[in-house]
């Protein structure tokens, strides 16, 4: 994904190095303004102190002699003479007691020089000195300098006082000056530095951009010159790095387009297996089924039968499980959570465990809390996957003893469940021979089973637990296991599911839009039972073992069908008769199933027929194929005849199955009874109304038990009871009412439409 720069809040390098370089020039500049103009002033300082103190010198020496004379006139006119000197504020000769012989004053207004006699004393010291005084106002301040008047010794000290306003000016005038300076250095400066600034951070901003587009177009060439040695070696680096990732990207797409052909040609391996497999598989179960329902098969051929189903059924568990691992291993395993009822799956897979796993000495114990809900939210068969393939161990490696089923609420206070779900904890105990210490991380893994001769002794791939582990994962839960060997084991899983509300379907995943069966003018009359409607079926289905298996099963079902053999074949058939639903196999030649299917259903006047897909394809999405397609239904094969009559019954359609133990499960017979019956059933209802007419009651009451046993022998329960009902008004010598008559004769008519039907 493209990096969001716009997310970045960090201040920017432009900024950052500019604000440092201005900073440094900044600092330099005032440090250079403070340093020079310090010099400067202590240079004003020093220049106008020596020239103080060398006037007071000169002073001191000229007045020496005048002093010894007591000449002080003369003296006065020496001061007045330093007039010249225009800071002088003012000059004070005294003798060596500190009394004033003569003295001079600035005037303010002429700013000259004049005579001032102050007789008072001053206490000043007898040797050089300077030092600064404030005027009592404290606007002025002034430099004091004395100087001792000596011919030999002592005599007289001459004291100055200069004005340092002039100083101060100059001073000022010099800081001004050095700032002017320091400004006039700091611009061009930062200005340079914002130059070459800029320049680095484009260069920089170039290679970024040359960094993202590597990304898309590897192999790139950065061709912006770059200005410095550092830059270089970055430039230099990313270009090789460019052409470094365009390689290796390379061979990563060539690796990954070879993986993915691999997987792609494992999967249609795999699904390609699965169709092969299951296909004779449907057959083989399909046909054993069949075949064990007849009440004349001998007590050899049964048990042979019996291990030929027992044999198919385990090879069907090891495809299954293989398959299971190679989505795990495509990553294509998903959950189809949908609303269920637990106690009641839960009790039937429990019987088939049972069956599967007989053991005289081995007690199945199923504990499922009261307040457990019984209407949840989940994938109900991928539970009940890992539920069997943990009773199923537990079973195999118990030889006596219990294996429990317990299902509770898990009321660990850890974490609460959410609003409008349960935590639901599940859990397998045996008193079986328990799992050692080194075995317990090796039995999750695929292929691998606690202790080597283990396949051999109870058999198994060593897929089981990986596969439940894995679906478990899919649901946020993992395999939690306890043993002891020569104890026990116990096998727990926790899942969070949501409670299924009561007005929720159970098991429905169905469109049921203009889906109701066709019923041929019989039209139901409320509390009265009726003969079942017709239904014609079309059956696209390529393979001949499995055209005779599903031909068994409808013919049990009491439903009248028609083969195509291929999708091509099923199109022309749709186009040639009415059928009121299509069994249609993916796998076929001219034209696959969901080709057929899109075909059929793009036709306006077939928009609204259900088609229900038959696959062995397990491998593949081929569920959400056949929905996208416009199937309203799946069966995977191998299927049994509870499946199709599951999907008849999710479909709302209404089937009477006919007691093949009549027929001693003979089609032949079961064919040569149906045109016997379609032959008698106008000639019953014809003697039934004349003897009606004559109020022959008994008559009319033998007629209609001869129709009833009819209805009963083919499986019409619904219709007989009815039937049953009309004699117990004729055997007292009653006659039915009208509306019951004409239920009578519609009833009769559509059965003859199904007994014609179903001679076809």
């Amino acid at each position: 994904m493209k990096p969001n720069f716009h997310s970045i809040t960090y201040p920017s390098l432009g900024t950052q190095l500019l604000g440092l370089g201005g900073g440094i020039v900044l600092l330099l500049a005032l440090a250079f303004t403070w340093f020079n103009t310090q010099t400067q002033r202590d240079e004003l300082q020093d220049v106008f102190t020596r020239q103080a103190r060398a006037l007071a010198f000169n002073l001191a020496v000229s007045s020496s002699s005048h002093l010894l004379e007591r000449d002080f006139s003369v003296i006065e006119n020496l001061l007045l003479k330093t007039e010249g000197f225009e800071d002088l504020h003012s000059g004070i000769v005294t003798d060596k007691n500190g009394v004033i012989l003569a003295q001079v004053i600035r005037d303010r207004e002429s700013h000259r020089l004049k005579t001032h006699y102050n007789a008072q004393t001053l206490a000043l010291g007898q040797s050089s000195s300077t030092s600064q005084k404030t005027s009592p106002d404290g606007n002025t301040k002034y430099l004091v300098v004395t100087e001792p008047v000596d011919s030999g010794q002592t005599i007289g000290i001459v004291a100055l006082e200069f004005d340092l306003s002039s100083l101060q000016a100059s001073q000022t005038e010099l800081i001004q000056r050095n700032i002017l300076l320091a400004i006039t250095l700091i611009v061009p400066a930062t200005f340079a530095s914002w130059l070459f600034i800029r320049k680095v951070i484009l260069e920089l901003n170039s290679l970024t951009d040359f960094a993202q587009l590597m990304v898309n177009d590897e192999g790139i060439s950065h061709q912006v010159p770059p200005s410095s040695r550092e830059l270089a070696m970055l430039h230099t680096t990313l270009n090789w790095a460019s052409g470094a990732l365009a390689r290796k990207n390379k061979a990563l797409e060539e690796a990954r387009v070879k993986a993915d052909k691999s997987n792609e040609l494992k999967s249609q391996f795999v699904a390609n297996m699965s169709h092969e497999i299951r296909t004779p598989l449907n057959g083989i179960l399909g046909l054993t089924e069949i075949t064990l329902g007849s009440t004349t098969l001998g007590d050899k051929p049964r048990r042979n039968l019996e291990l030929i189903q027992l044999s198919a059924d385990h090879l069907l568990r090891v495809v299954n499980d293989i398959l299971d691992f190679s989505k795990i291993d495509a990553n294509k395993l998903d959950i189809d959570p949908m609303p269920f009822a637990l106690r009641g799956n839960v009790q039937a897979m429990m019987k088939t465990v049972s069956s599967a796993y007989p053991k005289p000495n081995v007690t199945l114990v199923l504990d499922i809390s009261p307040d457990v809900p019984d209407r949840l939210h989940g994938d109900c068969a991928r539970i009940l996957q890992v539920l069997n393939n943990l009773l199923s161990n537990a079973l195999k490696f118990t030889h006596q003893g219990t294996v429990t089923l317990t299902i509770k609420q898990d009321d660990t206070p850890a974490q609460l469940p959410i609003p409008g779900s349960t935590k639901v904890l599940f859990s397998v105990r045996d008193s079986g021979m328990g799992i050692s210490d080194s075995a317990r991380s090796e039995i999750f893994k695929a292929f691998s089973q606690a202790e080597p001769g283990t396949a051999r002794k109870y058999g198994g791939t060593g897929l089981g637990l990986t596969i439940s582990q894995r679906l478990l994962e899919l649901m946020n839960s993992r395999i939690d296991l306890w043993s002891e060997e020569g104890v026990g084991s116990e096998f727990s899983f926790t899942l969070e599911l949501p409670v299924a509300h009561e007005s929720t379907p159970l098991n429905l995943d169905v469109d049921h839009t203009n889906m109701e069966p066709v019923q041929h003018d019989n039209p139901p009359m409320p509390g009265l039972g009726q003969a079942c409607g017709t239904l014609r079926v079309l059956v696209a289905e390529d393979n001949m073992v499995n055209q005779a298996f599903i031909s068994h099963v409808l013919t049990q079902l009491g439903i009248s069908y028609r083969f195509a053999d291929d999708g091509l074949a099923a199109v022309k058939a749709v186009d040639e008769e009415t059928f009121d639903l299509v069994f249609m196999d993916m796998h076929m030649p001219n034209m696959g199933g969901l080709e057929a299917c899109r075909t059929i259903l793009a036709q306006t006047k077939h928009r609204s027929l259900p088609i229900v897909g038959l696959t062995a394809d397990a491998i593949a999405d081929t569920r959400d194929a056949c929905m996208a397609a416009g199937m309203k239904e799946y069966i995977s094969k191998p299927f049994k005849r509870s499946d199709i009559e599951n999907v008849l019954a999710r479909l709302n359609f209404r089937i009477a199955p006919i007691p093949m133990q009549n027929f001693d499960h003979d089609r032949e017979l079961l064919k040569t009874t149906i045109e016997m019956i379609a032959a008698e059933v106008p000639k019953l209802l014809e003697e039934t109304e004349s003897h009606l007419l004559q109020a022959q009651w008994l008559d009319a009451k033998r007629t209609l038990h001869t129709l009833k046993g009819h209805c009963k022998l083919i499986g019409e329960m619904d219709f007989a009871g009815f039937l049953q009902g009309l004699e117990h008004q004729l055997a007292s010598q009653q006659c039915p009412p009208e509306p019951e008559l004409s239920h009578l004769r519609s009833n009769i008519k559509a059965l003859q439409y199904r007994l014609k039907m179903l001679s076809q």
